[in-house]
């Protein structure tokens, strides 16, 4: 999976006020929208600066934001809708919960008791936050994600293969062709010598961050807190890349599908139903 995690919780019963307030917020800010995807005029050369957001469907009273936010958006993100925003975030280094709300973020337990959903306690969220609630192990020997389409390339790559006026989706399909070999050779392709390199290099995408401290807490918290059922997946990358296929194929209906593809589209079938909030600036 990848190194980072990141989504915020609204509770409220429509995504499309969120959207737009991100997009609203965003361009006040000096970002401008462009779209990546299929159909779409691709990403502009230059940016210093991208957030690349997904608006997920509402579920079980929440809206979640998949992606990684500037704190300065999400406490503005706060202010346009008048409600509270639950942050979660994880990587290697730690991980946690924070409300922000009328300008302010706490990420202590006693702050986040307001959202503690009926039947538990707040003494239940404080040993959630102390690693005192045990939580079962998950599989952290999951094959690594290839990253579909162009979004998925590094920004100074995209911009070459605009600039050379290279066909993005080609691009992209190469891309994902040669990981595909790096794949092949760790699943026992190639020797032994060969295998081991491989399996060095996907080391960090085949570790679950899930299962380090901080995620734990975090999985014990998330059901103190009645967090809506997926409240950690799909990830965005699994997101961004069902996205990318689902609307190829919506534009394309007969088009091949490629390697991965079909993969992509059965991780996330309701991709289209997520909102993407791509903006930049140079």
């Amino acid at each position: 999976m990848a190194d980072t995690w990141h989504s915020l919780y609204l509770p409220l019963a429509d995504a499309a006020p969120v959207a737009e307030a991100l997009q609203s917020l965003l361009k006040a800010d000096g970002y401008r929208a462009y779209d990546p995807f299929p159909g779409g005029m691709g990403t502009p050369p230059g940016l210093r600066e991208m957030i690349r957001l997904f608006v997920a469907p509402p579920q079980d009273g929440w809206v979640r934001v998949l992606g990684e936010i500037p704190d300065t958006v999400i406490d503005a993100l706060s202010a346009q809708l008048g409600v509270p925003v639950l942050h979660g975030w994880l990587s290697a280094e730690d991980g946690g919960f924070a409300v922000v709300q009328d300008g302010t973020r706490h990420t202590d337990p006693e702050a986040v008791a307001k959202m503690v959903a009926p039947g538990k306690s707040p003494d239940q969220l404080r040993r959630a936050f102390a690693g005192e609630l045990p939580v079962p192990v998950l599989d952290s020997d999951q094959p690594p994600v290839v990253a579909l389409g162009m979004d998925a390339l590094p920004p100074d790559l995209q911009a070459r293969v605009q600039q050379k006026n290279v066909n993005p989706d080609k691009a992209a399909r190469m891309f994902e062709k040669m990981s595909g070999g790096l794949l092949r050779k760790v699943s026992g392709g190639g020797d032994d010598d060969e295998q081991a390199q491989a399996r060095a290099m996907m080391m960090g995408q085949q570790h679950n961050i899930w299962n380090s401290l901080a995620g734990q807490r975090m999985r014990a918290a998330a059901e103190v807190l009645g967090l809506l059922a997926s409240w950690r997946t799909p990830a965005y990358e699994a997101v961004r890349d069902a996205y990318q296929v689902h609307r190829l194929r919506e534009r394309s209906p007969r088009l091949m599908l490629m390697p991965g593809d079909k993969e992509a589209m059965q991780a996330v079938p309701d991709a289209l139903a997520y909102m993407p909030v791509y903006f930049g600036r140079k």
